[in-house]
């Protein structure tokens, strides 16, 4: 699906500093727009893959607190996993 963007609703103060930054690197202002674009999206992914994970681990860093409080602190590598 194809979706129009309207640039005009930025505003004339950051019309400007996209005008200044594309002429401090050298690049037209459609280069830093969409560099800034991708940046931004790849940001959003990353915060949401991180969130994603988190939930994803929680059920294991609760029965590691759970053990904890049961068992108190332990070497991995002497545990015994009785379920």
């Amino acid at each position: 699906m194809a979706t129009s963007l309207n640039i005009r609703d930025i505003g004339a103060e950051r019309k400007a500093k996209l005008e200044a930054e594309a002429k401090a690197r050298g690049v037209p202002v459609a280069e830093i727009v969409r560099t800034l674009l991708d940046d931004g999206l790849d940001k959003a992914a990353r915060k949401r893959a991180q969130e994603e994970w988190i939930e994803a681990a929680r059920p294991g860093l609760e029965a590691e607190r759970a053990m904890y409080e049961k068992h108190g602190p332990t070497l991995a590598r002497y545990r015994t996993f009785s379920r």
